[in-house]
C-alpha cells in the first residue's frame, strides 16, 4: 500500500531526473575534442616560395592533443578549381574545439 508521502517523494524524484537530463544538453559531436583553455596565438610561419603558379597557402594551426596544444605547419597546395575555407577555433559551454577547414567548389 502506497502512502501519500511516497507518491510525493516519487514525483519529486522523477521531476529531478527529468530536469537533470534536460540541463545536460546534447553530447558532443563525434570527432570533436575539447580543450579547456584558449588556444595560443597563431605562429608566424615562413611560407617559403610557392611550388608552382596557382598554388595557395593553407595556414598552420594549433591542434589539441588531449593534454597540450601542438602546432600543425601550414602547406602549399594546388586547389584546382576549389576554394579553401580556413579552419578556426570555436567555443561553447564545453570548451574550445577546432572546426576543420574544408574545400568548397568542384573538382
Amino acid at each position: 500500500m502506497r502512502t501519500r508521502s511516497f507518491d510525493r517523494l516519487y514525483a519529486v524524484m522523477l521531476g529531478l531526473v527529468v530536469l537533470g537530463s534536460l540541463s545536460c544538453g546534447p553530447p558532443p559531436l563525434p570527432g570533436i575534442v575539447y580543450a579547456q583553455r584558449h588556444p595560443p596565438m597563431d605562429r608566424r610561419e615562413d611560407r617559403g616560395s610557392s611550388p608552382g603558379s596557382g598554388h595557395i597557402w593553407i595556414r598552420g594551426h594549433w591542434r589539441w592533443d588531449g593534454s597540450d596544444f601542438r602546432w600543425v605547419r601550414g602547406q602549399w597546395v594546388d586547389p584546382g578549381r576549389r576554394r579553401w575555407v580556413d579552419g578556426h577555433w570555436a567555443h561553447d559551454r564545453r570548451g574550445w574545439y577546432w572546426q576543420e577547414g574544408y574545400w568548397r567548389g568542384g573538382r
